[in-house]
């Protein structure tokens, strides 16, 4: 016991450094840059910085980004969000001759950095430098046309390579609790072992289960099965009528609206009515949690096999609809087995904790309900994430079906392998294992009672 205290001691360690370079990397990767500049002008304006990405790029309106500016005679602080890899600025200060102070500039990433305005105008163009102080500029524009040109590269990678407090504390709580997360898991590794082998051998009764569980769910209905696949299908053209025809919803990343809709909706069907129905299996199998011989752990993934039957049509459906729309299968569709079998550890994580409690507190079925109609539009299923700031698009990642929603629309939209996205892959192994092992220690636990609340 000392021997195994003292390894994972060792562990905790090294996990903690690990995680700590991990999350340094990720928050240098992710972080974006804001120019903050104090202006002062004797007349109102539109101003306008251009950005490029490297030294032949010409400037364009499509990297432009415009602030007015209105409060004539008063400091009135512009922000302007930037890329983090920007190689150069322009500034056009507006289009009449006006007299422009500009002072207190920043550039802030993962550190806040003061700008000496006047050390990094390269050029100047219809301008004139009428006076200047250490942190202060006074600008007189000539013509209708007058812009500056920044150099801020040494200024942008001390924004970026930079650490606030706030940022390194930040980062080694989260390294902390990555850490004792990573520890509970490898603790519990001969649990999980123990309960994934008992899955295996009893694969056989689990599909066959699946299968008449399937099969008698509609079984008393006149259109059967049929049913499993209506529903679904009519909530989609609804959605699609909602979104497209009366919001009037164009293209999303260049596909039809549809087509971005279905692959985000379809994986989320599955995991609604896998997770509702595999919370409610000890309920509806009870005859069997009775037995004393039968292994009722398998129960949940049953309904989840069960949902799969269904989940498994529709994304021939998806292949179905891309392929009529003209975008045809490549070597990133075989990702969508990856993503799928996500879905599935996923669910059957979570379902394993939510079926066991749910017997003790009757109450968690309706608290689902809710979460499951939230989480439908706290996920980016019918909006697009980049609509975000950068602060709430963090928070939205930590939701674990918003890696598998982008996941599915990476694989049939964008493009992009799942390895690309290390950081949140990461993240949510981590999630589902987690679960996992709360799961399976929440089954050990309540299993002997459960025959007595049933």
């Amino acid at each position: 016991m000392k021997f195994k205290k003292t390894i994972l001691a060792v562990m905790g360690i090294i996990l903690v450094v690990l995680f700590f370079n991990m999350f340094t990397a990720y928050q240098k990767n992710e972080t974006k840059l804001t120019l903050e500049v104090q202006v002062n002008s004797d007349r109102p304006d539109d101003y306008q910085l251009f950005y490029i990405m490297n030294k032949d790029q010409e400037w364009t309106e499509e990297q432009s980004l415009h602030q007015n500016y209105e409060r004539t005679g008063d400091w009135v602080n512009i922000e302007f969000d930037l890329p983090k890899d920007v190689y150069s600025l322009r500034l056009d200060l507006g289009n009449q001759k006006a007299i422009v102070k500009i002072k207190d500039v920043k550039l802030t990433g993962n550190s806040s950095v003061n700008v000496p305005l006047g050390k990094i105008i390269s050029e100047e163009h219809e301008v004139k430098i009428t006076s200047q102080k250490e942190k202060q500029i006074e600008l007189q524009v000539l013509d209708s046309d007058p812009f500056v040109i920044l150099d801020i590269k040494a200024h942008r990678d001390a924004a970026i390579e930079g650490n606030s407090f706030l940022t390194i504390a930040l980062v080694s709580l989260s390294s902390v609790v990555a850490t004792l997360i990573s520890l509970y898991i490898i603790n519990s590794i001969k649990e999980v072992y123990k309960f994934m082998k008992e899955i295996f051998i009893g694969r056989k009764l689990i599909f066959s289960l699946a299968k008449n569980d399937f099969k008698t769910k509609y079984a008393s209905s006149y259109l059967g099965i049929v049913w499993g696949f209506i529903q679904p299908l009519l909530t989609i053209v609804t959605y699609w009528f909602v979104f497209q025809v009366g919001l009037r919803s164009g293209s999303v990343s260049d596909v039809p609206f549809i087509l971005w809709f279905i692959v985000a909706i379809i994986p989320w069907f599955f995991f609604s009515e896998a997770l509702s129905s595999a919370t409610n299996v000890y309920t509806e199998y009870s005859y069997l949690v009775k037995k004393v011989v039968f292994k009722i752990e398998l129960l949940p993934i049953v309904k989840i096999i069960s949902a799969l039957f269904v989940h498994l049509f529709f994304i021939l459906f998806i292949f179905v609809m891309y392929t009529g729309y003209g975008y045809y299968p490549n070597l990133y569709s075989f990702q969508m087995l990856y993503y799928l079998i996500c879905t599935i550890m996923l669910v059957f994580s979570v379902s394993l904790v939510t079926s066991a409690i749910v017997l003790f507190f009757k109450d968690l079925n309706q608290i689902i309900i809710i979460i499951l109609q939230i989480g439908f539009w706290f996920t980016p299923i019918g909006w697009s994430y980049a609509m975000l700031s950068d602060f709430w698009s963090k928070i939205f990642k930590l939701n674990p079906m918003f890696y598998i929603v982008e996941g599915y629309r990476d694989t049939f939209i964008r493009g992009v392998a799942f390895i690309d996205h290390p950081y949140y892959t990461l993240y949510f192994w981590m999630f589902c294992l987690a679960m996992l092992v709360v799961g399976i220690k929440s089954l050990k636990k309540l299993k002997p009672h459960f025959a007595d609340v049933i």
